[in-house]
């Protein structure tokens, strides 16, 4: 999961961002969200969160999440290609393409075009997530 429950160290602290230093652990070369928060194979992962609080550097802080992030990518992932392959299917289905196609193999056609579609707007969607992961979805706890 990414970050949720985390135990990292104030690296940086000025008035307005927070770095925190995390060293990486050993799930984090399956987790599927690595490319949000630790690309690369480094040792130890940054992460900046804009933040009106106060921190000394060293303090050791928590990372809670907001809001499911991951169901929110594995909806963008799985549900938009699947809802893209019927649309696809059913407008490719319905469509009188008899004189070209007959019309199942018109209706898959259209349905493997769907499907490719959804990929580019997967990709945007995932993208504009990943900008706003800090805002939406993460909290720094200190820990005492």
């Amino acid at each position: 999961m990414l970050y949720h429950g985390e135990t990292g160290f104030i690296q940086s602290a000025d008035g307005t961002e927070v770095t925190i230093l995390f060293t990486t652990v050993d799930t984090c070369d399956t987790c599927g969200l690595k490319v949000i928060c630790a690309p690369g194979k480094q040792t130890e992962r940054l992460l900046t969160l804009p933040h009106s609080g106060e921190f000394q550097i060293g303090q050791k802080v928590q990372i809670e999440e907001r809001s499911n992030l991951e169901l929110h990518l594995a909806l963008i992932q799985f549900g938009l290609p699947m809802l893209a392959f019927l649309i696809g299917l059913f407008i490719g289905y319905i469509l009188p393409f008899q004189n070209f196609l007959p019309r199942e193999l018109s209706a898959f056609f259209l349905a493997c075009v769907g499907l490719a579609l959804s990929f580019f707007a997967a990709r945007r969607l995932v993208q504009k997530i990943a900008d706003i992961v800090p805002e939406k979805y993460l909290r720094i706890v200190p820990l005492a």
